[in-house]
């Protein structure tokens, strides 16, 4: 198709340095448009004129009734440029044009609309998606792969036992240090939970009190550093509120981004089959991050 497109606008072009410019009449809107380059034009009566959209379907059927193509029940195949539009996506989608790039080829400005327009099938889904794991897998060093020691895993089931704080939970990725030294007000991997609400109402107010004082003290850089726990305090303590009033409880699973309290609700099957080498190979060697357990 890409050839096709190539003849096409070699013809339109017909030795000129560009395409030229004319406007089209919107059958939808009757109105006439602004003067594009559009390819599928031709010269009448001296100035290049769009192509009616009539025009096109019926040398499109008359192309399809020549070459024999019929419908599964005998009936001739009818075509509109429509359909070419979508096959075209789907072949160079499935081919690795990125989506978002495809999108910007067909002047979408959602990708939801490009995907409507692409045919994915199975099995190129499958080979795919091989493909990308084989190929990550070929940039990563092969000591990554090998089985981890008693050591290191026991390393990995203790991360998550300290991810419960007094506020709520810490959501820092596995394998991560804790670059706020603990001080988990202010961090922004702090997920707060709604039962700890009284509590942070009572940290709030004992930080306006310690505030007071220090100011009574002229303790100026105490002030500033309890103004920004105390700003970080009731932020979390506002989201949580809104949370709250639309009844999301402390179980992961009421929140509208889950966060799984066991790692191994994130990896159902491999977990499953036994192997701790192939959990840490997708944690640590395919994403870099836990996914969906971060």
């Amino acid at each position: 198709m890409v050839h096709v497109l190539a003849r096409i606008v070699a013809r339109v072009r017909a030795g000129r340095d560009a395409i030229p410019n004319c406007p089209r009449w919107d059958t939808h809107e009757k109105v006439w448009g602004p003067p594009l380059p559009h390819l599928i034009q031709r010269l009448y009566g001296g100035q290049p004129q769009v192509f009616d959209p009539s025009t096109v379907r019926a040398w499109l059927n008359r192309t399809a009734e020549r070459a024999g193509l019929v419908d599964v029940d005998g009936q001739p195949v009818r075509f509109t440029p429509h359909d070419f539009r979508r096959s075209f996506t789907t072949d160079v989608v499935n081919a690795g044009l990125p989506i978002h790039i495809a999108a910007a080829i067909l002047g979408h400005g959602d990708l939801d609309t490009t995907r409507g327009y692409t045919a994915v099938y199975p099995d190129e889904v499958i080979r795919a998606y091989q493909a990308f794991i084989a190929h990550r897998r070929r940039m990563r060093p092969i000591a990554e792969y090998r089985e981890p020691t008693e050591t290191e895993w026991t390393e990995f089931e203790q991360h998550f036992a300290l991810r419960d704080v007094a506020y709520g939970k810490c959501e820092r990725p596995y394998g991560s240090c804790c670059i706020h030294e603990h001080a988990c007000v202010r961090c922004p991997m702090l997920r707060p939970l709604p039962s700890r609400l009284p509590l942070l109402r009572e940290v709030e107010t004992s930080l306006v009190e310690r505030i007071a004082e220090a100011e009574d003290r002229v303790w100026l850089g105490e002030v500033k550093g309890l103004q920004a726990t105390l700003e970080a305090l009731r932020g979390k303590t506002a989201r949580l509120e809104q949370l709250a009033a639309t009844g999301v409880t402390d179980a992961a699973q009421s929140w509208p981004v889950g966060i799984p309290d066991n790692p191994d609700d994130c990896y159902p099957d491999v977990v499953a089959a036994g192997s701790l080498a192939a959990v840490l190979q997708v944690v640590t060697a395919e994403s870099g991050t836990m996914l969906g357990c971060r």
